[in-house]
């Protein structure tokens, strides 16, 4: 009888030990979980519940301990009491084993059984939580990989305006250089302008209109991709937001997934109060910046037309230097000839000096609009934001872990 009750205390006594060095290990798990993963603000849900629910484990336990040593006491007596002899008498076992003793037992063994379903209703209900979240999870996924598919067909447009503005740019800017280059041969080759001492002036004139063009290859090709190359990564992180082909993650999702996850007493009335807005604020706002780009777009391409025109304001300044020359070099008297380069050289400095303005600022105005059409992204991408949704990113973030730790009102 004795090994029968010592199995019982063993079995009772393991399973408090598992709870109490198993439980604090789990628990400190979650709560990692939470903290690591979601900045959970320590509301521990999850692991007050399961110190309730085994907590009251622990105590049943220690109940039916406490009935089972008042059996076996009685037992023990009873046995004392018939002198060692093989088996008990029923008139023994009456008289010591009261039938209270057998039915407080069974009691606290009922008992124990009634705060099992706590425990269960924990893991059941948090598991079904996590089942709501995944799925949600799913959908917010899918819908993001359709707006990132759809933000990198606008992306694409975009570079396709950038590029065909580099490309006309430089096709145009080279097409003169090139023109320039025949201009000052046909000048060399004319037949006495070379002996006039003046004609050194003409000389550097004409290697400053070369250096102008030299310095596009060198300097301002380079930082034209580079200023435009930082419009385009402007926009890709816009509509980067809130889009991940592998993960999708933001402060407001992790909000809403804490939210339903940690378990708590409002925890899918909270979520299913906030999953649509949420939604909408991840997967609408790439779709509706896609109107933002499309305006940038067409001002790239007038930007490009404007370009083409202030670049024929370039070909004015060089276009007539070999006629203007000739007349200069069909003179026959030297002096005349030298007086009439000496003439032409004066104007020709001035002329080069604002032809090299004239191609900075056109280089100058692609840079500026470059900037001025990320802000202008930018500007329209804030408001989308605000005409999407009620609420900043961050007063949707507040108001649901205040749900989640308040429950319903009627102000948000």
């Amino acid at each position: 009888m004795s090994d029968a009750f010592a199995t019982m205390f063993t079995s009772i006594n393991t399973t408090k030990e598992a709870i109490s060095t198993k439980l604090p290990i789990a628990i400190a798990d979650i709560k990692a979980v939470f903290k690591t993963h979601f900045a959970s603000e320590g509301l521990d849900y999850i692991p007050k519940q399961f110190n309730d629910g085994f907590g009251r484990i622990v105590l049943g336990l220690n109940d039916l301990t406490t009935k089972l040593q008042t059996l076996r006491l009685a037992l023990d007596a009873a046995g004392t009491q018939a002198g060692g002899v093989t088996e008990l008498t029923e008139a023994l076992v009456k008289q010591y084993v009261k039938p209270a003793f057998i039915y407080e037992v069974v009691f606290s063994i009922n008992q124990l059984k009634a705060y099992l379903p706590v425990i269960k209703y924990t893991i059941d209900s948090t598991l079904e939580n996590i089942n709501l979240a995944d799925d949600y999870l799913l959908l917010v996924q899918k819908a993001s990989n359709q707006s990132a598919d759809v933000s990198g067909t606008v992306l694409a447009s975009v570079k396709n305006a950038t590029d065909a503005l580099a490309i006309d740019v430089k096709a145009g800017v080279d097409s003169y250089a090139l023109e320039y280059s025949g201009v000052a041969a046909d000048i060399q080759n004319l037949t006495h302008i070379g002996a006039a001492p003046a004609f050194s002036n003409v000389t550097g004139a004409l290697s400053s209109f070369r250096d102008v063009f030299n310095k596009t290859q060198t300097e301002r090709y380079t930082a034209m991709d580079g200023q435009l190359q930082t419009l385009l990564n402007t926009i890709a992180n816009a509509l980067s937001v809130g889009n991940a082909t592998t993960t999708v993650s933001s402060p407001l999702l992790d909000s809403l997934i804490l939210t339903v996850i940690e378990n708590g007493k409002y925890a899918q009335f909270c979520f299913n109060k906030y999953m649509g807005l949420v939604f909408g604020f991840l997967t609408s706002l790439s779709d509706n910046l896609g109107l933002c780009v499309d305006k940038e777009i067409i001002r790239l391409e007038y930007l490009q037309e404007t370009l083409a025109t202030v670049r024929i304001l370039l070909l004015p300044d060089y276009e007539d230097l070999f006629n203007e020359l000739s007349i200069c070099d069909s003179l026959t008297t030297p002096h005349k000839l030298d007086e009439c380069v000496q003439a032409l050289s004066g104007f020709y400095a001035e002329v080069v000096a604002n032809f090299g303005l004239k191609m900075q600022y056109l280089f100058e105005l692609i840079e500026t609009e470059a900037a001025a059409s990320a802000n202008r992204f930018l500007i329209c991408n804030e408001l989308a934001k605000v005409n999407l949704v009620e609420f900043t990113e961050t007063d949707l973030i507040n108001s649901i872990r205040a749900c989640a730790l308040t429950g319903p009102t009627a102000d948000d």
